[in-house]
C-alpha cells in the first residue's frame, strides 16, 4: 500500500509548514481538496512517503532476484557444457 505526506503552507502568518502522514494517496488528495476548501490560499502537496523497511525490502528483493537470475545462468551454461 502506498503511503502519503501531506505538505500544508498557509501565506498567512509564519509561513511554517504543516506535515501529516496519510494512511494512502487517495486520503491524502480528498484532504487537500478539503484544505483548499477552507483557505484558498493555502498551499498544499501531496508526496509518496515510503517506509525505510520497506526500501530495504525492495533492495533485498532486487538483489536476490539478481542473485537467483546468475545461478540460474550458471546451470544452464554447466548443462551446456555437460551435454557437449
Amino acid at each position: 500500500m502506498m503511503k502519503a505526506l501531506l505538505l500544508v503552507s498557509a501565506l498567512s502568518g509564519d509561513m511554517g509548514g504543516y506535515e501529516v502522514e496519510m494512511p494512502s494517496m487517495t486520503e491524502c488528495l480528498d484532504a487537500r481538496v478539503a484544505i483548499m476548501e477552507q483557505d484558498k490560499d493555502a498551499k498544499t502537496l501531496c508526496v509518496p512517503a515510503v517506509a525505510e523497511a520497506d526500501k530495504m525490502e525492495q533492495f533485498f528483493s532486487v538483489f536476490m532476484n539478481i542473485v537467483e537470475r546468475m545461478r540460474e545462468m550458471e546451470n544452464e551454461r554447466l548443462d551446456s557444457e555437460a551435454n557437449r
